[in-house]
This record gives structure tokens, C-alpha cells and sequence, in this order.
């Protein structure tokens, strides 16, 4: 696709995106893509099957070619803490979206890969201390070195899609988009964008105020359980931590990734999500912010997530 020139630090509202919502959507799809669930990847990092979704576009072959062309470019779908693989699919509607963008022709034919971040992927989602994209502190649980060291290249040869970083994006909501920024920071020159709704990122305070509970189900096993005030803010917290990693990053490192980041006016996390664009901003990094009305809830993330796939489809070669 053509590069389009990036805003820098662009507040939009919800009518500046009208045209990707779904008052928008195409009447009929022309053709629908395949959709596979709880596909598997057996990964020696983790000592256990990773799973996944797979979304193939109208028209493409099983080897992730579309009409006999190049292989596919590759979307990594992240989904949010107390869901799996198929969350994107069966609330987010993400088939549907998907065929419908691709059939407006504001999307290129893409694959779509929805890895599951459940650390015992045999058990349901609720209940479950977060992997929250990140390493164990003890290295019991890597699941971050997992999807960037196991996880992409098996996809990508399996499938033969993407291949090259401008031929690879990712994206997610609440947790899956802290997961996704995080992966396009601390791997530069590998995705030519990412995109976050709602992105689960909490500045120093909020991490500080969080109840123990709460604390231990998102961090405890990334940066030590049972921590208290201040004491949460340590070496760990500040080597996963996104305004860190931005301030750290040369500007024109950063500037080699697409940025979106999209975060409702009444969602909790929207002052994280605003740090996020404050830090980028002040550092002179191209990327888009908006904030329409809405909270942390699907009906964000799926009127979202058409706006955030135009982004992407800017910055594929």
C-alpha cells in the first residue's frame, strides 16, 4: 500500500473516522475469509502447546498466497486479560470487519494471527494470574520471548505470510495492546506498525494504587508478588515499562514503526494511554492519537478496530 504522511500527535473524534465505522461497512462482503481455531504451536520455551486463530482473506491458498501472488502480509492480533485465541473472532466480530474492510478495498488482503496469552491455555481465561505479555521475574514463564523468538517465525513459515517487517504489523486491546507496543519497542525494525485500543499501560501512581489483588493478577509474576506502594516501581516494573522504553529509544528508532494509539475519553486507562502520546509527541515521533467517546468495552474495540486496520494497511509494503 502507499505510505500516507503519518500526523503527528492527532487528536481525532469519532466522526473524524466515520467512514471506517460500521455505519460504513460494505451491504454484502463479496467473499468471506477462513477462519481456523485453536490451531497449535508447540513451543520449547514454554514446555507446553501455544494456540492460536488464524484468519485467511477471501481468495488467499492454504500456503498464504492470495491469486497467486506474493505472500500474504501478517497481522498479530492480540486479545485482552480474561480472554483467548478466539476472543477477536467471537465478540469482536473480527471475520466480519475484516472481510468487509478488505471488500472497500481499505484493506489489503491480510493474514490475521490471534496467539493466545493464557498462562495455562487448558483451563479457562478467568481466574488466571496474567501473563500480561511479559517474562516471569523468576523465568519460570517467558512468554514474551516465546511469541518473538517461537511464535513468529513458526506462523510465518508455517503459513508463508509476512517475511519481512514491512510485511508484518501488530495490534491489540487492554492487555494485547500493552503486549503489542511493548513487542514494537523492544523490537525495532520489526513491524512496520503497531497499533493499541485501549492499551493496558497504568502510569507509576495507578500501578502504586492498584488493590493487592489486582496488582498480583496483572504484575505479580513479572515484577514480584505481594508488593506494596512504591516498592512495585523497581528494576522489573522499569524494564517492561512503554514510557521508559520510549524515553530510551533514539526518536529516530521509534520513528521507523507506524504508531496508533486509540483509548476512550471515559475508560480508566485513558491517562496512561495519554502519557503514551505525550512522550511520543514530545520526542518528535510521527504517530496518531485519538480519543472518542466510549470506555473499556467492545463496542470501543470493535468500532475501533476498522479505523486502526486503514493505519496499518498505510504502512504495508
Amino acid at each position: 500500500m502507499k505510505r500516507r504522511t503519518l500526523l503527528t500527535a492527532t487528536a481525532a473524534t469519532a466522526t473524524a473516522f466515520a467512514a471506517t465505522g460500521p455505519t460504513a461497512r460494505a451491504a454484502a462482503p463479496t467473499a468471506r475469509g477462513r477462519v481456523r481455531e485453536n490451531l497449535a504451536m508447540p513451543s520449547s520455551v514454554l514446555g507446553t502447546d501455544v494456540l492460536y486463530s488464524l484468519y485467511l482473506p477471501p481468495g488467499s491458498t492454504d500456503d498464504g498466497r492470495h491469486d497467486g501472488e506474493r505472500a500474504l502480509p501478517v497481522l498479530y492480533l492480540h486479545h485482552g486479560s480474561g480472554d483467548d485465541n478466539t476472543a477477536w473472532l467471537r465478540k469482536g466480530d473480527a471475520g466480519a470487519i475484516l472481510d468487509e474492510a478488505i471488500a472497500r478495498r481499505d484493506v489489503p488482503p491480510i493474514a490475521v494471527v490471534m496467539p493466545d496469552a493464557r498462562r495455562d491455555m487448558t483451563r479457562p481465561p478467568g481466574g488466571q494470574y496474567l501473563t500480561y505479555h511479559m517474562n516471569d521475574a523468576d523465568g519460570s514463564h517467558r512468554y514474551a520471548d516465546m511469541f518473538t523468538e517461537e511464535f513468529v517465525p513458526f506462523v510465518e513459515d508455517l503459513h508463508r505470510v509476512g517475511g519481512a517487517p514491512g510485511r508484518r504489523c501488530v495490534g491489540g486491546l487492554s492487555m494485547g495492546g500493552f503486549g503489542s507496543l511493548s513487542y514494537a519497542l523492544r523490537h525495532p525494525d520489526t513491524f512496520a506498525a503497531a497499533f493499541a485500543l485501549s492499551a493496558g499501560f497504568r502510569t507509576d501512581e495507578q500501578v502504586v494504587a492498584l488493590d493487592m489483588d489486582g496488582y498480583n493478577r496483572r504484575y505479580g509474576r513479572a515484577w514480584g508478588e505481594n508488593l506494596e506502594g512504591e516498592a512495585r516501581l523497581n528494576d522489573l516494573y522499569r524494564s517492561w515499562n512503554l514510557l521508559d522504553a520510549i524515553a530510551c529509544t533514539p526518536a529516530d528508532v521509534l520513528s521507523r514503526t507506524a504508531w496508533f494509539l486509540d483509548c476512550g475519553a471515559y475508560d480508566g486507562l485513558f491517562e496512561g494511554n495519554a502519557a503514551l502520546h505525550i512522550a511520543l509527541t514530545r520526542k518528535g515521533v510521527p504517530h496518531r492519537f485519538m480519543s472518542r467517546e466510549g470506555g473499556h468495552d467492545w463496542a470501543y474495540w470493535t468500532s475501533g478496530l476498522p479505523a486502526a486496520l486503514a493505519f496499518l494497511a498505510d504502512h504495508l509494503d
